[in-house]
């Protein structure tokens, strides 16, 4: 069970990233192998839940490991970044309006010839790009996180911070989604 979060300083987002990350990993490792893949009509798998987390990270680590100016450069800059309260409403409303995951993001898997090896395949894909991107994350002020844009399919341009804790919020709202398709509670976020 995680407690209700609102980090906004870059130590509570390190702090935060740190923890959802494990809590992914450990969650999507608890799943059965038999659950893992299992596809229902409409709705991703817990093992296509990943795949997705696992692509929507790696662009987010990329532009954190990129020069500091180049977003700036590339997508203008910025000032001023909203809190998670808001970003997270501003999220759920643009879900609400029909939003969707773009095509790049999204993995329809195959059910594979050994889905205990392909699990954990997943799984350490996942601890790769978590630990990327914590890895990057590190080299950052806090300062820096609201001096640049970048583009979000959804909620258009944000910062980095926003940026940061969209992901974290993103990531747990993938967590919930399995959790509901498992007929378990959702974690409060």
């Amino acid at each position: 069970m995680i407690t209700p979060m609102q980090p906004y300083l870059l130590a509570e987002i390190q702090t935060e990233m740190q923890r959802v990350n494990r809590l992914v990993g450990e969650y999507f490792a608890a799943i059965p192998v038999d659950v893992f893949f299992a596809v229902q009509p409409g709705v991703w798998s817990p093992g296509e839940n990943l795949a997705h987390l696992c692509k929507t990270v790696r662009p987010v680590t990329l532009v954190l490991r990129a020069p500091r100016r180049l977003p700036t450069l590339i997508w203008g800059g910025a000032d001023s970044s909203r809190r998670f309260a808001e970003l997270v409403a501003d999220y759920k409303a643009a879900l609400a309006a029909g939003g969707e995951s773009p095509a790049q993001f999204v993995n329809e898997l195959e059910a594979p010839e050994n889905p205990a090896a392909a699990r954990e395949e997943w799984l350490g894909r996942w601890s790769g790009e978590a630990a990327k991107l914590e890895a990057a994350l590190a080299g950052w002020k806090d300062e820096d996180l609201d001096k640049a844009n970048v583009p979000h399919p959804l909620l258009g341009k944000l910062t980095l911070r926003e940026l940061l804790l969209f992901t974290l919020y993103h990531n747990l709202h993938h967590v919930n989604d399995v959790r509901a398709l498992l007929g378990q509670p959702a974690l409060e976020v």
